[in-house]
């Protein structure tokens, strides 16, 4: 007999399992109606930027910072040729 796992044995070890998780309590078989249609609940509108208190203007500036020490590398490189 081979040691490998048929389809059939894997969801009856499933089921085995499902059921015994049922009886202990820890999962529900109740369904909840219309839990996939979506809407409003599902959707908060929330700032991220000013939730975590970044700072855009302070990272633009360095952006540009960093943008123009680049350029001034690529200038100083391009002249020593």
């Amino acid at each position: 007999m081979s040691d490998r796992l048929s389809v059939n044995k894997i969801k009856q070890i499933i089921k085995e399992e499902k059921k015994k998780l049922e009886s202990e309590g820890l999962i529900s078989d109740d369904t909840v109606k219309d839990v996939w249609s979506g809407g409003d609940n599902l959707v908060h509108k929330i700032d991220y930027m000013k939730v975590l208190g970044i700072k855009e203007a302070k990272h633009r500036k360095k952006a540009e910072v960093y943008k123009a020490l680049r350029e001034k590398l690529k200038r100083s490189i391009k002249g020593r040729r």
